[in-house]
């Protein structure tokens, strides 16, 4: 159901006057200034909707420079392993029950007689399925109780070290997401969002994320409202800026954290899962106070010395982002960073905005165009990339997928996530393309 407040894109923030000529005086974004929407429409809000699927592999690795996203440079998208699974000192193949079927080493793992044939549990999942469930959908399928390794606990909270629950609609299990992008594995994938993390123009009628947005749990002009508790927490040390986007801003709102609590299996040295980052916060807000963030926390043993850390990054060390290296899937040429006090630039966009069909990201306008025939997409997205990082064998870890809102609640963002697996082989922490 479409919201009657705010207006197309609008976003709750202080009053402004609109750039000129970057800033766009349509009467869809002018006022977006500073609207104040009544708690009674939150139900009807929900709104962001986004893309998600499978890409041919790129064969640049975005770097993450301060050129901005979308620039890349020469390579290969890092020394991952991909589909291949094993990786360099891979074990000698011992089949054995108590060991996890590794994708694309030519080994009978678990020894049932079948060579690569890592299990699949996805099927028939409920979209608004619990934790448990959506660790089936992103290709969790072993637990502890039934194989002595994979899944031991599965919560969904409102962020780091929290015990309360998020709202329902941020966290989604889907077969796609809009027109092109497909699961990397099995028959579903997984949606976590600071709005709306349901399928763009879905069977419930969901609006695109322009027409209502998402501000889970505070409305209004975000400066007019203190930092709350509800609004979820993020690990220490977050939001981070991205190199070359200084930033002020520590609040976070509309949090959500899938916390995967696993044990690995002997033969594991590795974990690796494929993620996609999406958010309308391009083009406007671009390397500004308001960009929102995606991290994978990790705590295990055999990563970083046993110290937490965010194992999703671009080659800056930038947090998942719209100022991230990654960030190409987008319109090129042109004008970004255009709302005020964000940094003007021109976009690059190597990967195109086609995988955005089907989307609300994909619809166009003059967002920061200086004249009306300049026309981009209302967000961007980073395309399909595998995150890697080293965990012990046999160890007990945690593994958190984080979303939230960066400054204020609205204009919001989604990752969809897929394909995790173990790796058999020495593993680098590091996040490139998928091979």
């Amino acid at each position: 159901m479409k919201s009657p407040a705010p207006p197309s894109g609008h976003r709750s923030r202080s009053p402004r006057s609109p750039r000129s000529p970057g800033w766009s005086t349509d009467a869809s974004l002018a006022a977006r200034l500073r609207p104040v929407r009544p708690l009674a429409l939150a139900p009807l809000a929900a709104a962001l909707i986004a893309a998600c699927g499978s890409t041919p592999r790129d064969t640049t690795f975005t770097d993450g420079t301060d050129s901005g996203p979308g620039v890349v440079t020469p390579g290969d998208g890092g020394s991952l392993f991909g589909d291949a699974g094993g990786g360099p000192g891979t074990p000698v193949c011992a089949p054995s029950p108590a060991h996890a079927e590794i994708p694309g080493n030519n080994c009978d793992d678990d020894g049932d007689g079948q060579v690569d044939n890592p299990p699949s549990c996805d099927k028939g999942l409920a979209v608004d399925g619990d934790a448990a469930a959506f660790a089936k959908a992103i290709g969790v399928c072993d637990t502890v109780s039934a194989k002595g390794f994979g899944l031991v606990a599965a919560t969904y909270s409102r962020g780091y070290k929290r015990n309360d629950a998020p709202q329902g609609p941020q966290h989604g299990i889907l077969p796609k997401y809009g027109s092109v992008l497909k699961p990397r594995e099995g028959g579903s994938l997984g949606v976590i969002s600071t709005g709306y993390a349901r399928e763009y123009n879905g069977t419930n009628g969901t609006p695109t994320f322009l027409e209502a947005e998402v501000d889970w749990y505070n409305w209004g002009p975000y400066d007019l409202h203190p930092t709350k508790a509800s609004n979820g927490a993020a690990p220490p040390g977050f939001p981070k800026p991205a190199a070359g986007c200084p930033s002020k801003a520590t609040q976070t709102n509309d949090v959500i954290d899938v916390k995967l609590v696993l044990k690995a299996p002997a033969n594991a040295k590795g974990i690796a899962f494929d993620f996609n980052f999406f958010s309308s916060e391009w083009p406007a807000f671009v390397c500004s106070d308001f960009n929102d963030s995606f991290i994978a926390y990790l705590t295990a043993k055999g990563f970083n010395g046993g110290v937490p850390d965010n194992i999703s990054f671009d080659a800056q060390k930038n947090p998942v982002s719209v100022n991230n290296g990654f960030f190409d899937r987008c319109t090129p040429n042109v004008d970004t960073g255009c709302a005020p006090d964000a940094v003007p630039r021109t976009s690059v966009c190597p990967g195109g905005p086609a995988e955005l069909a089907g989307t609300g990201f994909a619809k166009e306008d003059t967002w920061c165009a200086p004249v009306k025939s300049k026309k981009s997409t209302a967000g961007g997205a980073t395309g399909w990339l595998t995150s890697t990082a080293p965990v012990e064998p046999g160890e007990e870890f945690t593994l958190e997928f984080i979303i939230w809102d960066t400054g204020d609640g609205v204009l919001d963002s989604l990752t969809l996530l897929d394909n995790f697996r173990w790796v058999g082989g020495e593993v680098k922490t590091e996040t490139a393309r998928p091979r």
